[in-house]
């Protein structure tokens, strides 16, 4: 996984300037257990986008390595957001990787989810595992939240660099929006997701067994979201 990460900031950090955004110093590194665990957050901030978030986790017992980053557009933008998310045990991997919508019309989807599908269709990364109810909205034809066989991580994480390649093509296409109600909806639609992320995501209360719930809850308030 650190490899990935560094893959993805590297196609980041050659086609913009990547401000960092100061993360609370009692969240930015956590260890636990003697180094059994370690956790380390950053944040960073670019042109069109208001925050980049990376989590990248390890759990030496039994044996998890996590890599997360999200991307928030500006308001001035409808563009959906991207999350990318590995969880690689043992055997298996949990992968996510998905645009995520701001609205569910025709028009939206048209105009910036079904491009996805010439990318999907070049991976086979297996069937969906089950979501619980509060993404579905947010989830579409072309997301990828699936529980994966090791065999296939190499090409998960090829996956993964075209959704971000793919994203980054959008984000530098994207026309700042001019009509003010239409920036209050997009604004709204984005914080709306990203208050569903902090008080749902189930890897909440999984990162709070490590690092205790107060601070867990602070890292999808103040770092993620």
């Amino acid at each position: 996984m650190e490899n990935l990460k560094n893959k993805i900031m590297a196609h980041l950090e050659a086609r913009y300037t990547l401000d960092p955004i100061s993360v609370p110093d009692d969240l930015k590194e956590i260890k636990r257990f003697l180094g059994v665990f370690k956790l380390n957050m950053y944040n960073w901030k670019m042109e069109k986008v208001r925050k980049i978030s990376v989590m990248r986790c390890s759990v030496r017992v039994p044996g998890l390595e996590i890599f997360a980053i999200e991307i928030y557009p500006e308001s001035d933008y409808d563009i959906p957001l991207l999350a990318i998310d590995f969880s690689c045990m043992k055997k298996k991997s949990f992968v996510y990787m998905n645009l995520i919508p701001l609205f569910q019309g025709d028009k939206y989807q048209k105009k910036y989810i079904s491009p996805l599908k010439n990318v999907y269709d070049r991976y086979d990364l297996g069937p969906k595992k089950q979501a619980k109810e509060w993404m579905a909205p947010y989830l579409t034809d072309y997301s990828v939240y699936a529980m994966l066989d090791n065999s296939l991580l190499d090409k998960a994480c090829e996956c993964s660099e075209d959704y971000l390649l793919f994203y980054l093509e959008m984000l530098d296409s994207a026309e700042k929006i001019t009509d003010n109600d239409y920036k209050k909806r997009v604004e709204a639609a984005a914080l709306h997701y990203c208050d569903q992320l902090s008080e749902k995501d189930g890897s909440r209360k999984m990162l709070g067994r490590f690092t205790g719930m107060e601070r867990a809850t602070r890292i999808f308030w103040e770092v993620i979201r």
